[in-house]
């Protein structure tokens, strides 16, 4: 898996501000990114605190030798696509699937990244750079599945904050790990149904969001109380003063439980009627 930052610590940040230009394909050309593969440990720690198992579709945009792919199929049992723009190291990614016995598993794509359908991804592996994450990031919000998750080695999302962070020391420099959880759309107004031991209330939620933060406000039994909360995945947990929520998200429809102070809880309903 592969694209940056060099072999030893001062060397990495000169390399990541002087990368060289990268073959490309008939029709297309990549991103001006440096080849360096990512260490094997890495690897496997990356897909580790992705979760990955046999049930998933790992996608390595930026597949280099696919070294990352071939461990997720070998090692995790899942199935993989690698996305490489560099010829020579599309065939070496094959011809190393097939001698490692993951060949039914795994498929390595002569692609420009940016290009690539990649709905089909439950877990996406970048080793890119900031800039080229920064582009890459309102096709990952706008593909991917709600609950899909990213890792990337190194580089962030700038304002897109990662829901976790790891450190990884490997053979000549402490690595970092970021994860995020792809979130879905929830902006918007709601009309909601609360349904307490009493008898069901009627409810406003006007929610805004920013990736997987949400605030906004929930008018109720006349008043209108400030919203905090967040989403990992389609999964919605915010409150609301003494108020606690929790939702999936479908679309336009949303299904949950809430919480009352003194451990009296129901659950609530709602439709979204508006979106921002």
């Amino acid at each position: 898996m592969a694209r940056h930052p060099a072999l030893l610590g001062a060397l990495a940040l000169a390399l990541a501000a002087t990368a060289g230009c990268r073959a490309g394909g008939p029709g297309f050309s990549g991103p001006d990114i440096l080849y360096v593969a990512t260490p094997d440990l890495v690897g496997v720690e990356m897909l580790r605190l992705a979760g990955v198992t046999s049930g998933d579709v790992v996608y390595d945009l930026g597949s280099g030798d696919g070294r990352l792919i071939i461990a997720a199929a070998r090692d995790f049992g899942a199935r993989g696509v690698g996305v490489e723009i560099e010829p020579a190291l599309v065939q070496t990614s094959r011809e190393s699937a097939l001698k490692t016995g993951v060949g039914d598993r795994v498929q390595f794509l002569w692609q420009d990244l940016f290009a690539t359908d990649i709905r089909g991804a439950t877990v996406v592996t970048l080793y890119l750079r900031d800039d080229v994450n920064l582009r890459l990031r309102p096709r990952l919000l706008r593909e991917l599945r709600p609950g899909t998750r990213i890792v990337s080695h190194d580089f962030g999302m700038a304002d897109w904050r990662p829901d976790r962070v790891q450190r990884v020391r490997g053979p000549d420099r402490e690595h970092t790990i970021y994860y995020w959880l792809v979130p879905t759309d929830v902006a918007g107004t709601w009309r909601a149904t609360l349904r307490p031991a009493e008898g069901p209330k009627a409810a406003v939620i006007e929610l805004h969001q920013r990736f997987q933060r949400v605030s906004g406000t929930l008018d109720l039994d006349g008043r209108r109380l400030p919203i905090e909360g967040r989403l990992a995945g389609d999964q919605l947990s915010f409150t609301a003063e003494e108020l606690a929520f929790t939702a999936r998200i479908e679309g336009e429809l949303a299904a949950g439980r809430f919480a009352e102070p003194g451990g009296r809880a129901g659950e609530w309903s709602a439709r979204r009627q508006t979106s921002r």
